[in-house]
C-alpha cells in the first residue's frame, strides 16, 4: 500500500506461539487501509517465519527485523521510526483488538480536528481478569498533565495518534532498565500537542499471562540503586517534556 492512513505498529519478541492471532486481528479490521508495521527485536524463536508468512498473504504487512536486541521500548520506538501515515498505534503483541478497533478511534479523532489521540476501553483477561476504563482529557494542557499525573486513569498507552499533531515524534526514551518508569515519558508526551479522547467500549484486551514482559522476572529484579537511576532518568525526561510544553513559569511550577 503506497498510502496508508493508519499504521499499527507491534513491537514483537518471542512471540512465535502467539503472533499469528495477533496479526490475525489485525488483517480483520473493519478499516481497511491501513499498514502493519512488526519490528521483531532479536529473538531466537520463529517469530520472524511467522511474520512472514502473513506478509505473504497481505500486502499491507511489512516485517522489519532487529540486527540486535533493542528491548521493549525501543523496538516499539523502531516500530514507530517506519510511520508514514497519518495517524499510529503501538498494538502490543501478544494482545487482541476487536474488528472495529481502527475504525471507532479514527472515527472519534475525526469528529474532533483538535483531538491528538483516542483511546478505549481495555479488558485484562487471563491471570488478571478487570476492566480499565478510557478517560478523556480536554482540558488545557497544564490540567491534563497535572489530571493524568495525579490519577492514571485511561489506557493511552494503547492510543491511536493523530502523527502530524507531534512536532517531536511521539517516541519512547531511553531509560536505564527499560520497565514500566519508561513509558511516563511516551505519555506526557501524547497528552502535551492536544485533548485525549477516550472511545468507551472494550475494543482491546491485554493478556495477562505467565511470562509476558511485566511478568517476567528482569522485570522486578533490578538493584535498588538501578531502580533509582532509572526513576531519575524518567524523572528528567518528563521534566523536559513539561518544560517545553509550559513555557509559562507559573504553569511549571505547578506541575513539577
Amino acid at each position: 500500500m503506497t498510502d496508508p492512513r493508519v499504521a499499527l505498529c507491534i513491537p514483537a519478541y518471542r512471540a512465535e506461539k502467539f503472533i499469528s492471532r495477533t496479526l490475525e486481528r489485525a488483517r480483520a479490521q473493519t478499516h481497511s487501509n491501513l499498514e502493519i508495521i512488526v519490528s521483531i527485536d532479536d529473538c531466537d524463536d520463529g517469530t520472524a517465519s511467522e511474520c512472514e508468512k502473513h506478509a505473504k498473504q497481505d500486502s499491507r504487512i511489512r516485517v522489519v527485523p532487529q540486527s540486535k536486541q533493542l528491548g521493549w521500548s525501543q523496538n516499539a520506538n523502531a516500530a514507530l521510526d517506519e510511520v508514514r501515515s497519518e495517524f499510529a498505534c503501538i498494538y502490543f503483541h501478544d494482545d487482541i483488538i476487536e474488528d472495529t478497533y481502527i475504525e471507532r478511534l479514527l472515527s472519534a479523532l475525526e469528529s474532533d480536528k483538535n483531538a491528538a489521540s483516542a483511546h478505549c476501553d481495555l479488558l485484562e483477561f487471563g491471570l488478571v481478569e478487570t476492566l480499565r476504563p478510557a478517560h478523556s482529557y480536554l482540558v488545557a494542557t497544564l490540567n491534563r498533565f497535572v489530571e493524568f499525573m495525579l490519577t492514571k486513569r485511561g489506557t493511552t498507552l494503547r492510543s491511536l495518534h493523530r502523527v502530524s499533531r507531534f512536532d517531536t515524534p511521539l517516541r519512547f526514551p531511553n531509560i536505564l532498565g527499560d520497565n514500566h518508569w519508561t513509558a511516563w515519558g511516551f505519555h506526557l508526551a501524547l497528552l502535551e500537542p492536544g485533548p485525549c479522547l477516550a472511545v468507551n467500549e472494550p475494543l482491546y484486551k491485554r493478556w495477562q499471562r505467565e511470562g509476558s514482559l511485566t511478568r517476567s522476572a528482569g522485570w522486578h529484579s533490578e538493584r535498588l540503586s538501578a531502580v533509582l537511576l532509572g526513576q531519575e532518568e524518567s524523572a528528567q525526561a518528563c521534566s523536559a517534556i513539561l518544560t517545553r510544553a509550559l513555557p509559562n513559569s507559573g504553569e511549571l511550577r505547578v506541575a513539577m
